[in-house]
C-alpha cells in the first residue's frame, strides 16, 4: 500500500466547521462507498416486555432529540463530538436477531439538519431514548404501545448509612463462603437478608448471588425472578450481561448465543466448565454510479460551449463483519473480523467543445483498480476470576487520549467496584484502507476509571505519549474526563493538555437537559486543535523537489526513515525534514501548521402536539488560520547547495483565519400526517461563512408501504452566493436542486434491499477573468444493494 496522503490545512478547516454547524453547503448527492464505519456494535436485553437497546458509536456523541413517542420509525438527533472521517457519510448496524421487531438501524450523517439515528420496525412501538453510561453509547428502551413495562420505576428507599454497606457487604462474603461449603440454603438466607437492607454499592453483588443460589438449588421460577428484578434495577453493565444470559438460559434450558456474549459467571460461584459458542455477522454489496453531462457557456468571443460528459463514481462496495464468540462461566472470548473491499469499474469523461463552429472531441478516462479496507480484526479475551480485560488487535476507542483507531493491545483490571485501570499501546491508523501496521508511530497509555457503573458521576483521568521515527516526540498529554449522568440532566467534559508543546489541545464541555413537557435543551462549546496536536504535522502540504528537473515527491516522515527520498540525498544521510530544519523548528512548524477551532452550539427541541415536534439550533465557530512558510535549500554538511538543487516546492502561503461564521437552522418533524406511520422532515439552514451565505431547504418523507417495504422521497434545494474577500474579487452565485427517492425491502428476516435513486441540477456562475460564465450540470445518481444478517 503507498503512504497515506497527507491532508491539506484548508480542507482540515473545512472538516472543523463540518463537524461543529453540520452539514450546510449544497452539494451532489451521489452516494459514496463508506469505509471508515462510524456505528460499532448493538447490545439488545429483553426482560418484563422492556427491550433495552445499547448502541455504540466509534466516536462520542451528544443526543439532542427524538421523535416520535410511538410508532414503526424512531429519529434520533445526534451531534458528533469528535472529527471523525464519516461523520457525514451514512452506516448502519445489524439488528439484534433477539428483537425480530427491528428491521433496521441506519445513520445518516448527509441530513442538513444534522447526524440522524433511525431505527425501523415491523409495528408500533414505544420509544424511550436517555444517553449511555459512556459519551460512546445511547441507550433506546423499547415496549408495545400502552405498556408500562419500561417505565416502571425501582421503589426508593431511605439512604443508605455506612453500616447498611458494611452490612450488606459482611453478609455476601458469608454467603460466598456457604457456597464454597455447599450449604446454599445458608447461602440464601443470607442473601435474603441482604437485599432488603437499603439500597447500596453492594446490593448489586447481593442480589446477583442470589438468583445464582437459587438457580443451583434448582429454583428457577425464584431465580428467575430474581434475575429480572436485578435487571430492573441495573440495566446495563458487566453484570447485568451476566444476568440476561443467565436469564435466557433458564428460558431455553441452555445457554444461547443469541443471548450476548457467552455466559459469564459471577465470582465466589464455582462454574461448571461447559463451553457455548457463537456465530454472528453481516455482509453486504452496494453498487454505487453518479453520471453527470456539465454545459459551461463562456462569454469569451473565441470559445463558445463546452460539454463535459462524466461518469464521476462507478463502484461496488462488498463488506463483512463476523464475530465468533466462545466461553464457560469463568471465561471468554471474543474473535471479530470486519472490512470490505471497494471495486472500482473506471470514470470516464468525454468533452466536446464548440469553438468558432469547430468541433472537438477529447476523452479522459480513469481505470479501475480496486481498494481494501479493514475496520476491525481482533480477540477480546475476559478472565472473570481475575476482574480483567484483554483485547489485541485492530480496534477502535475514544477515551483516556485514544481518539480513534489504531493496532495493538488494550489491558483492563478492575480493581473493586469503583476503580479500574487500563493500559494501552500500539500503533495509530491514519484509515481503514491502511492495511498494514504504521510501526513509525508507536504509543502508550494509561488510566484510571473512577466511579461505580450506577453512580452519576464518572471521572477518567489519564496519561497518553506518542513517538515518532528518529526520537521525535510526536504526542504526549494529560488528561481528564467526567461524565454526570441524571434522568433529566447528563453532562460530558474533557480536557487534553500536550505537556510536549505547552499547549490545551482539546477542550469540551456539553450537557442536555429534559423538561417536564418533553422539550430538552442542549449546549456544547468545542474548543481543539485540528488536526490534533502532533509533530507530525510538520509534514502537512510538505514536497521535496529538485529544480532541474522540476519534480516533486511529498514528505511522509519528519526523519526520512524508509524513505523514497533518500535515493535523492545519501542513502545514508536519512532525508525527510532534517535536512532542511532542525528538530526545534520542527516541533514549532507541528504547531504552526495546525489551525485552532472554536465553536459553541445550542440546540433546542419541543413537542407541539402529540405528532409534531419543532427543533432550532445556532452555531458559532471561530477557526484560526496558519503562517506562511518560504522555500528551503537542502546544503551538504560543508554548506554547498546540491547540484541540481533540493528544496522544499513550493513556498506554502499563510492560510488566513475565517473568523466567525453563524450557522441557524431549523426543523419541523411530524408523523401520522397523511397515512399511518408516515414521517415528514422540513429543514431550513442559513449558513453566514466568511467566504457565502448559503441557504438550504430540504423536505425528507418516509412512508411505510407495508410492515416490508417504505419509501422515502426526498426533496433538497440549496443556493450559495459568494462574498467579495480579499482573495475574491468577483464571487459567483450555485443552485443546486436535488429530487430523490429511496426504496427499502426486507424480503425475509434480518435481510434488506436498498435502491436509491436521484438527480442532480445545478447551475454556476464562475468569473473567467473578464466576465461570467455559466456552467450548467444535469446528471443522475443510483445506489443499489443488500444486506444479510447471520
Amino acid at each position: 500500500m503507498t503512504n497515506p496522503t497527507r491532508t491539506s490545512l484548508v480542507s482540515l478547516a473545512a472538516v472543523a466547521v463540518a463537524g461543529a454547524a453540520g452539514q450546510l453547503y449544497p452539494e451532489p448527492a451521489f452516494g459514496q462507498t463508506v469505509s471508515d464505519r462510524l456505528l460499532s456494535e448493538v447490545k439488545a436485553d429483553s426482560v418484563a416486555g422492556c427491550i433495552t437497546l445499547t448502541i455504540t458509536f466509534n466516536l462520542r456523541v451528544q443526543v439532542l432529540s427524538s421523535f416520535p413517542e410511538s410508532g414503526r420509525e424512531l429519529h434520533v438527533r445526534l451531534l458528533p463530538l469528535d472529527n471523525y472521517p464519516a461523520v457525514n457519510m451514512r452506516d448502519s448496524l445489524r439488528a439484534p436477531l433477539s428483537v425480530p421487531e427491528l428491521r433496521s438501524i441506519d445513520y445518516e450523517g448527509d441530513n442538513p439538519a444534522g447526524p440522524v439515528l433511525s431505527l425501523f420496525f415491523t409495528h408500533d412501538m414505544a420509544f424511550s431514548v436517555t444517553p449511555g453510561e459512556k459519551p460512546q453509547t445511547l441507550v433506546i428502551r423499547l415496549a408495545e404501545p400502552g405498556s408500562t413495562a419500561c417505565t416502571g420505576e425501582v421503589p426508593a428507599s431511605d439512604a443508605p448509612s455506612a453500616s447498611d454497606t458494611l452490612e450488606t457487604g459482611r453478609l455476601s462474603a458469608e454467603a460466598e463462603q456457604a457456597i464454597k461449603d455447599n450449604n446454599l440454603d445458608r447461602a440464601i438466607q443470607l442473601l435474603t437478608v441482604a437485599v432488603q437492607r437499603p439500597e447500596n454499592e453492594n446490593s448489586m453483588r447481593a442480589r446477583e448471588l442470589l438468583g445464582l443460589t437459587r438457580e443451583r438449588k434448582g429454583q428457577s421460577a425464584h431465580a428467575r425472578a430474581e434475575y429480572e428484578e436485578y435487571l430492573r434495577r441495573y440495566p446495563t453493565g458487566e453484570g447485568s450481561d451476566r444476568v440476561r444470559q443467565r436469564l435466557a438460559a433458564l428460558d431455553t434450558g441452555t445457554p444461547t448465543a443469541q443471548s450476548g456474549s457467552p455466559l459469564r459467571q459471577a465470582r465466589g460461584l464455582g462454574g461448571n466448565g461447559k463451553w457455548t459458542w457463537g456465530l454472528r455477522g453481516s455482509f453486504s454489496q452496494f453498487y454505487f454510479r453518479d453520471q453527470g453531462r456539465t454545459s459551461t457557456l463562456n462569454t469569451n468571443s473565441t470559445l463558445g460551449v463546452e460539454i463535459d460528459n462524466s461518469v464521476n463514481v462507478n463502484q461496488l462496495l462488498t463488506s463483512g463483519d463476523v464475530t465468533l464468540s466462545g466461553g464457560d462461566d469463568r471465561r471468554q472470548f471474543q474473535l471479530r473480523a470486519a472490512g470490505s473491499y471497494t471495486k472500482n469499474f473506471g470514470t470516464s469523461t468525454s468533452i466536446t467543445t464548440i469553438s468558432n463552429g469547430n468541433e472537438v472531441l477529447t476523452f479522459r478516462s480513469r481505470p479501475g483498480g480496486g481498494t481494501t479496507a479493514l475496520t476491525a480484526l481482533y480477540l477480546d479475551y475476559t478472565e472473570n476470576a481475575l476482574d480483567t480485560q484483554v483485547r489485541i488487535g485492530r480496534q477502535s476507542r475514544n477515551t483516556s487520549g485514544v481518539l480513534g483507531r489504531f493496532d495493538g493491545a488494550l489491558v483492563g483490571w478492575q480493581a473493586n467496584p469503583k476503580l479500574r485501570f487500563n493500559v494501552v499501546g500500539g500503533f495509530p491508523v491514519l484509515s481503514s484502507r491502511q492495511t498494514y501496521v504504521l510501526k513509525e508511530r508507536p504509543f502508550y497509555g494509561v488510566s484510571v476509571d473512577i466511579g461505580a457503573k450506577r453512580s452519576p458521576v464518572q471521572t477518567t483521568i489519564y496519561w497518553f505519549d506518542q513517538r515518532a521515527k528518529g526520537g521525535f516526540v510526536d504526542r504526549r498529554s494529560v488528561g481528564l474526563e467526567t461524565r454526570f449522568l441524571k434522568p433529566r440532566f447528563n453532562a460530558y467534559g474533557m480536557i487534553d493538555y500536550d505537556v510536549k508543546f505547552s499547549q490545551l489541545n482539546l477542550a469540551l464541555a456539553s450537557f442536555t437537559y429534559n423538561f417536564a413537557d418533553g422539550s430538552n435543551l442542549s449546549v456544547t462549546g468545542d474548543y481543539r486543535r485540528s488536526p490534533l496536536l502532533t509533530t507530525t504535522n510538520a509534514l502537512l502540504g510538505m514536497r521535496v523537489a529538485q529544480i532541474d528537473p522540476l519534480t516533486g515527491i511529498p514528505v511522509y516522515t519528519l526523519d526520512g526513515s524508509g524513505n523514497a527520498l533518500q535515493s535523492m540525498i545519501n542513502p545514508a544521510n536519512p532525508s525527510g525534514l532534517r535536512p532542511f530544519f532542525t528538530d526545534a523548528e520542527i516541533y514549532r512548524l507541528a504547531l504552526d501548521r495546525t489551525l485552532i477551532a472554536k465553536s459553541a452550539t445550542v440546540t433546542y427541541s419541543r413537542p407541539i402536539t402529540k405528532k409534531l415536534q419543532v427543533s432550532a439550533d445556532f452555531s458559532l465557530t471561530d477557526t484560526g488560520g496558519t503562517p506562511g512558510l518560504a522555500q528551503r535549500f537542502y546544503t551538504d554538511p560543508a554548506g554547498n547547495l546540491t547540484v541540481p538543487p533540493l528544496a522544499l516546492y513550493d513556498p506554502i502561503a499563510p492560510l488566513p483565519a475565517t473568523g466567525k461564521e453563524y450557522y441557524y437552522g431549523l426543523q419541523l418533524i411530524g408523523s401520522d400526517l397523511l397515512m399511518a406511520n408516515d414521517i415528514y422532515i422540513l429543514s431550513g439552514r442559513l449558513a453566514d461563512t466568511a467566504t457565502a451565505k448559503i441557504y438550504t431547504v430540504d423536505l425528507n418523507a418516509r412512508l411505510p408501504i407495508k410492515s416490508n417495504f417504505r419509501l422515502s422521497p426526498r426533496l433538497r434545494y440549496g443556493f450559495r452566493d459568494g462574498k467579495v474577500t480579499g482573495l475574491v474579487a468577483h464571487p459567483g452565485t450555485y443552485r443546486q436542486l436535488q429530487p430523490t427517492i429511496r426504496l427499502n425491502y426486507y424480503p425475509m428476516k434480518h435481510s434488506e434491499v436498498e435502491i436509491e435513486f436521484g438527480g442532480n441540477f445545478s447551475r454556476q456562475s464562475v468569473w473567467n477573468g473578464t466576465a461570467f460564465d455559466t456552467v450548467k450540470e444535469k446528471g443522475w445518481v443510483l445506489t443499489a444493494g443488500y444486506r444479510l444478517d447471520f
